[in-house]
């Protein structure tokens, strides 16, 4: 297919061809993919993957195999399209949408992919990290929102492998806060078990008085990274965030994308339900907020699902739907 014919399809793609060292890469906003001409293989998120036939070039246009035409989309496309293949020919269908076209009536969204830099997070029997996990759906969520509701300010904590301070992710998030009222805060994470029968996802919201046993567990497990000089006004700030009226927003919040995340991926990843604990990366947030454990990477199954791309673009949409129901009958 002639990477022409594939961009009238996909306007946001790009491509840079290195005429000396025969190199090319295909960009969106989401991440890169290279490939060399003459060559049946391509890199992407510093991996080698094998295709079945060589990337050419005829006159001016590169010529990509359906098998890396497939790759782009599914690994650099942030929605979802339905295509099929008619023998050597790809035949794209109507884009289908991944969220309602409904006003998503709040003003600005924090997302926060847990851990990241320093501090991996939990990680799966072949050594993939939790901050990998978290931070594909937090940018698959990004480019939703900025694709979908562009009337909305999104702000993703970090954009990349970095590490980040828990009480400095909230402090960005009351920054945004200052500027607009209407705020919901969302952090991404995996659970982890001695256990690799262990399976389901969570959604927390905040209380210092956790659920149960196990909630104070993963609390304790997601706080490692606290920073040793407690800011003093941090006592003032959890005060306020236990306030009945924020609180309530949360728990309304947490119960409203746990039953899409439900809808969106379960028996999949079974719902362990809505449950509340002293997360540090809520303790200083402002606004209704909440904390998402994913799955457990340390499950076989799951943790194959949670690396794959489109299982992540499952999560981030039934998130979006989430936060849709919230907002429709906040009060």
């Amino acid at each position: 297919m002639a990477f022409s014919d594939l961009k009238s399809i996909l306007p946001e793609l790009s491509t840079k061809l290195k005429k000396f060292t025969r190199v090319g890469s295909i960009f969106t906003p989401q991440g890169n993919l290279q490939f060399r001409l003459g060559s049946s293989f391509y890199t992407l998120d510093g991996k080698i993957y094998k295709i079945p036939k060589a990337i050419l070039k005829k006159e001016e246009d590169v010529y990509l195999p359906l098998d890396l035409v497939e790759a782009v989309f599914l690994n650099l496309i942030s929605y979802d399209l339905r295509y099929q293949f008619k023998e050597t020919e790809l035949w794209v269908l109507v884009p289908k949408e991944p969220v309602p076209k409904r006003s998503l009536n709040v003003k600005a969204i924090v997302i926060d992919a847990g851990h990241g830099g320093k501090d991996p997070g939990t990680s799966d029997s072949t050594g993939y990290f939790e901050k990998d996990v978290s931070l594909g759906v937090a940018r698959y969520t990004y480019l939703y929102l900025r694709k979908y509701y562009p009337e909305i300010r999104v702000q993703m904590i970090r954009k990349n492998d970095q590490f980040v301070e828990l009480e400095d992710r909230s402090k960005q998030a009351n920054q945004v806060l200052n500027d607009t009222r209407d705020v919901v805060f969302l952090s991404f994470h995996c659970n982890a078990s001695l256990s690799d029968k262990a399976a389901g996802f969570e959604v927390y919201y905040l209380s210092q008085s956790p659920s149960t046993e196990a909630a104070r567990e993963t609390a304790i497990l997601e706080n490692r990274y606290v920073g040793k000089h407690k800011n003093p006004v941090v006592s003032q700030i959890q005060s306020q965030m236990l306030s009945s009226v924020t609180q309530r927003r949360s728990r309304k919040l947490a119960t409203a994308v746990a039953e899409e995340y439900e809808k969106g991926l379960s028996p999949d990843i079974p719902s362990r339900g809505v449950k509340k604990a002293d997360f540090s990366v809520l303790r200083g947030s402002l606004m209704p907020a909440v904390l998402v454990e994913m799955g457990y990477l340390t499950n076989p199954e799951e943790s194959k699902r949670l690396r794959d791309k489109n299982y992540q673009k499952k999560i981030a949409r039934s998130v979006i739907k989430g936060i849709h129901e919230y907002a429709s009958s906040k009060d």
